[in-house]
């Protein structure tokens, strides 16, 4: 067992979710959660469109409407018909983001947390711990030499 799986097993929660669901992982098996495969038609298409303004703009459901050239509510009832939420798929996206920048650049978690559209440093933190099971500055620590 390597040393960040056991750094990582006596930090884990035993809070569970659809990011965080083992106690033991390393870099790769979250670079392989928070993969973007498997999406088609409008869920593909929201998250093409979510890329595009990571970093560049608002990652509300009202933007990505407007740039999907549709009403947001059209785009949630064609998201639901494929048994997705914008929520879920802005989520999705966020997490695959951070994670590279998170480990290798030395972006302060203030300017992750705007560049991912969140409101505040808080809101991001607790939205990272429930992906990870970490902090964002734990999670940087543990990894920033495994990566």
């Amino acid at each position: 067992m390597s040393l960040v799986a056991i750094k990582l097993k006596s930090l884990s929660c035993d809070q569970e979710n659809d990011f965080s669901n083992s106690s033991m992982k390393s870099y790769d098996d979250f670079l392989n959660q928070s993969s973007l495969s498997n999406l088609i038609g409008v869920s593909a298409k929201v998250v093409s469109a979510l890329q595009n303004r990571i970093g560049h703009g608002s990652l509300s459901a009202d933007s990505i409407a407007d740039d999907l050239h549709v009403s947001k509510r059209t785009l949630q009832r064609h998201l639901l018909q494929q048994n997705e939420g914008f929520t879920e798929l802005r989520d999705r996206v966020r997490f695959h983001f951070v994670l590279p920048l998170l480990v290798e650049n030395e972006l302060s978690i203030d300017r992750l947390s705007a560049m991912l559209d969140f409101t505040d440093r808080t809101s991001f933190t607790l939205a990272f711990k429930r992906w990870t099971g970490l902090s964002p500055n734990t999670f940087r620590k543990l990894f920033r030499d495994y990566s």
